[in-house]
C-alpha cells in the first residue's frame, strides 16, 4: 500500500497538472490571436490552446493576455481610449417652442472644444449662431458628465453663457404720444413706431444626451433639453424691454478628437 502510494505520489511530480480548460482568447506577443480552449500548467509557467483542432504549448512569457468569453464582451464595450483629453462637438438643430410663437423652432448651429477632466467628465467653451428675432452669437461654458466609460453612454449637460447679437435689431415698439392740446378721451393719442436695439442676454440649457463612439477620434450625439433666454433691448428715453425664450433644445451632434 505505501508502495503505491508512493507511485501515485511519483507520477503527479512527473506530469504537469491542468486548471479547468476555459473559452477565450490568447493574445501572443508576437500579434497572433487564437480562440479556443486554453488553460494553464498548475505551476503557470506554460499555457496549453487547443485552437481549429491543433494542440500548442507556450511559455509564460510568449503570452501577452488572456480574455474569456465574458471578459471580452467587456472589453469590447470599453470606450476607445482618445490619443487626447481633448475633444470637438459640433451640433446642429432646432429650438422648438409654442406654434403660436412668431418663431416656431429656430435654427441653432454651436460648436465646442471640450477637456476630459476625467473619463466621465468634461468642461468646455463654445460658441454658435442662433436664429431668433435676431441673429445672435451664444458664448457658453459647457459641462458634461459620462454615466459609463463605454463606447455608447448616456450624459448630462449644462450650458450658460450670454447671447451676443450680430445683427440689428428686427424688434420694434409703438410709443403713444398725446398732443399738447388734446385729453385723454379726445382725440387721443397718436403713436410712434421706433426701433429697439438689441442687447443681447443670459442663456441657460440644461438637458440629457447619449452619445456613441466609432472610434477614439470620431462618434456622434443626440441630445434634448430645456434653453432658456432672457434678451434684453433698449430704447429711447431710457425705455427697455426683456423678451424670455423658453425653448425646448432637440440637436444633432458630431465629435472629433
Amino acid at each position: 500500500m505505501k508502495k503505491l502510494c508512493l507511485f501515485i505520489f511519483v507520477v503527479t511530480l512527473s506530469f504537469p497538472v491542468f486548471a479547468q480548460p476555459e473559452k477565450g482568447y490568447v493574445y501572443l506577443k508576437n500579434g497572433t490571436i487564437l480562440k479556443g480552449k486554453y488553460n494553464y500548467f498548475s505551476n503557470e509557467k506554460k499555457l496549453r490552446v487547443e485552437s481549429a483542432g491543433n494542440i500548442w504549448v507556450f511559455d509564460s512569457e510568449e503570452v501577452d493576455s488572456v480574455l474569456n468569453e465574458r471578459a471580452k464582451r467587456i472589453k469590447q464595450q470599453e470606450a476607445p481610449v482618445p490619443e487626447t483629453p481633448w475633444f470637438f462637438r459640433t451640433e446642429i438643430g432646432i429650438l422648438a417652442g409654442n406654434s403660436e410663437n412668431s418663431q416656431s423652432a429656430p435654427f441653432s448651429l454651436t460648436g465646442s472644444v471640450n477637456y476630459l477632466v476625467d473619463p466621465n467628465l468634461s468642461v468646455g467653451l463654445g460658441a454658435g449662431a442662433e436664429f431668433l428675432k435676431e441673429s445672435y452669437l451664444p458664448v457658453f461654458l459647457n459641462v458634461e458628465y459620462r454615466f459609463r466609460k463605454t463606447t455608447s453612454t448616456p450624459y448630462l449637460f449644462i450650458k450658460g453663457g450670454y447671447q451676443v447679437p450680430i445683427e440689428e435689431s428686427r424688434t420694434i415698439y409703438f410709443d403713444g404720444v398725446y398732443p399738447a392740446w388734446s385729453s385723454s378721451i379726445w382725440p387721443g393719442p397718436y403713436y410712434i413706431q421706433e426701433n429697439l436695439d438689441a442687447k443681447g442676454g443670459i442663456l441657460l440649457n440644461p438637458g440629457l444626451g447619449y452619445m456613441h463612439m466609432f472610434s477614439p477620434g470620431l462618434g456622434m450625439s443626440f441630445a434634448f433639453g430645456y434653453q432658456f433666454h432672457r434678451l434684453h433691448y433698449k430704447g429711447d428715453n431710457d425705455y427697455g424691454l426683456d423678451i424670455d425664450y423658453n425653448r425646448l433644445s432637440v440637436k444633432i451632434g458630431i465629435i472629433f478628437n
